[in-house]
């Protein structure tokens, strides 16, 4: 059995759902020396006891066996060229990223959690499933990202979403330099170039020059009293990161709370399933293509 080569540290994109991630991805895989794989099945990876040579490899195999992207070759063939791995889940396995601290560079990117807990709500995800458990979910995670670039801030870039959209260049300029390679003017014109995953409904602004209204969407879409209960939820976290409060003080009573919460496990479940089927049909597809011949994935 052949030894696997060496592979050179990846690097890892953290951030919650809806928060900006795959916009990041999409920006600087546009990069002639960049590679970031847009999301992987993190389970055939993490929870697997697996020591952090264990992990590079798994990520690699993940890339090449279910994205159909020979990865390997890839780094071969490009000396220097910066690889790493984007997926919100990343956050539930800090743990397992720790051993990365030591030589590795983490991008975390942060937004308004009033525009991610609309978002959670529009895209019908289980995620969030209304103001109150959408609001738990994005303060749970962001103090967890928090607490993590704590433990060695030299080697992570905080950005903020609406930072990345108002003003790209300056905000993908700080990114190459903290990654170490020359900034790419072209690396701009990201949305004119050919993805290498699939137009989807929740992707598809990623395929299109940045959109500033859609920093500010959930003031159009969220009533008063529903900015309110989110605020009322993670007010210190919105203001920790630079997010103003917009709205009055919102008490809720020990029904109101019963009620979102009950809301979030029932409907939840049922928006769990819906996707999780669906992502089944979606897997089934790309194989079947895949054996055929066709490109991993990539957009026709």
């Amino acid at each position: 059995m052949h030894e696997q080569q060496a592979l050179p540290t990846p690097v890892f994109i953290l951030g919650t759902q809806r928060s900006g991630t795959t916009l990041l991805t999409r920006i600087l895989s546009a990069h002639p020396a960049i590679y970031i794989q847009n999301e992987i099945g993190l389970p055939s990876v993490f929870g697997r006891d697996l020591d952090k040579e264990g992990i590079i490899q798994a990520i690699a195999d993940c890339v090449e066996r279910d994205e159909g992207v020979p990865i390997r070759k890839l780094l071969a063939d490009n000396p220097g060229m910066i690889w790493g791995l984007k997926d919100p889940q990343l956050t539930e396995h800090i743990d397992e990223l720790r051993p990365f601290l030591q030589d590795t560079r983490f991008l975390v990117i942060v937004r308004d959690g009033r525009g991610v807990t609309n978002s959670y709500m529009e895209n019908k995800w289980g995620l969030g499933t209304n103001v109150y458990t959408g609001a738990q979910r994005w303060k749970r995670e962001v103090e967890q990202q928090e607490a993590f670039m704590k433990e060695a801030p030299e080697r992570f870039l905080y950005l903020r979403y609406e930072d990345l959209v108002d003003d790209t260049q300056e905000t993908v300029r700080k990114v190459c330099e903290h990654l170490g390679v020359d900034f790419d003017p072209g690396i701009l014109d990201y949305h004119k170039k050919k993805s290498y995953y699939q137009v989807k409904r929740e992707n598809v602004h990623t395929h299109r020059k940045p959109d500033k209204t859609l920093t500010e969407k959930w003031k159009r879409k969220l009533s008063r009293f529903q900015v309110g209960v989110i605020e009322a939820v993670a007010g210190d976290t919105l203001e920790r990161h630079g997010y103003p409060l917009q709205s009055e003080p919102v008490t809720l009573n020990r029904w109101q709370i019963a009620y979102y919460r009950i809301h979030q496990k029932i409907i939840g479940e049922i928006q769990l399933q819906y996707r999780w089927r669906k992502s089944m049909i979606e897997a089934k597809k790309k194989k079947a293509r895949r054996d055929a011949g066709g490109n991993g994935g990539a957009d026709a």
